[in-house]
């Protein structure tokens, strides 16, 4: 009687750790311009890139490493670009870089929605630099204009992953640092539209690697 009262209590258990689950579907896909390279020229290409204007960000994709020399959210507009620099001789390529879907079971279903709020933020100020760039590259906005715009995100941000607790966090917060350092160095000094392209791809790459950030 006792086995059979313990075997129910455990068949109860398991069931509603079942239970407890979510499936994360983020939904967002992002067309970047990119040099294709080798582990070896990986280095040299960045930096070829960045002095060249672009955001020389180094992303890995399959076995490939990819130097990214702007992030764009159209399709048609990546090859809009890529067709331009063509013709000028430079060999470039538009690739897709999207968000898996993922799965949160447990304990950690419970987190489901602030996950894709954090996500959405996070999306949200990729996209304000996006247009801040453009606008500093057009000289339709003045430095102090740029800056209180990276100024922004970085305060968005940082009150983002301070509103994040506990280890379920750990290393998405921990990505979020990493861009808030590199939003206050750029802001500190003269800005240049490559490096705000540079923060809107650092945060790209934390919203598509989502699934090995959260967890």
């Amino acid at each position: 009687m006792f086995a059979a009262v313990l075997f129910s209590i455990f068949a109860f258990t398991v069931w509603w750790s079942v239970r407890d689950y979510a499936r994360i579907q983020l939904n967002k896909t992002y067309y970047l311009l990119v040099r294709v390279c080798d582990e070896e020229t990986s280095v040299s290409v960045s930096t070829q890139v960045y002095l060249s204007g672009g955001a020389g960000y180094l992303i890995k994709k399959g076995k490939q490493d990819h130097v990214v020399i702007s992030c764009y959210y159209l399709e048609r507009d990546a090859e809009f670009v890529r067709r331009n620099l063509t013709d000028k001789g430079l060999s470039v390529q538009t690739v897709e870089y999207a968000s898996g879907d993922f799965e949160l079971s447990g304990s950690a279903a419970a987190y489901a929605e602030k996950v894709c709020s954090n996500v959405e933020t996070a999306d949200s100020n990729a996209r304000l630099l996006f247009d801040t760039a453009n606008k500093l590259e057009r000289t339709e906005i003045s430095q102090e204009e740029a800056r209180a715009a990276v100024r922004g995100a970085i305060a968005s941000l940082s009150g983002l992953r301070k509103s994040n607790e506990g280890g379920f966090f750990e290393r998405w917060n921990a990505a979020l640092a990493s861009a808030e350092r590199k939003g206050r160095e750029i802001a500190s000094g003269i800005l240049f539209a490559k490096d705000l392209r540079y923060l809107q791809v650092q945060l790209t790459a934390a919203i598509v690697n989502a699934a090995s950030l959260f967890g």
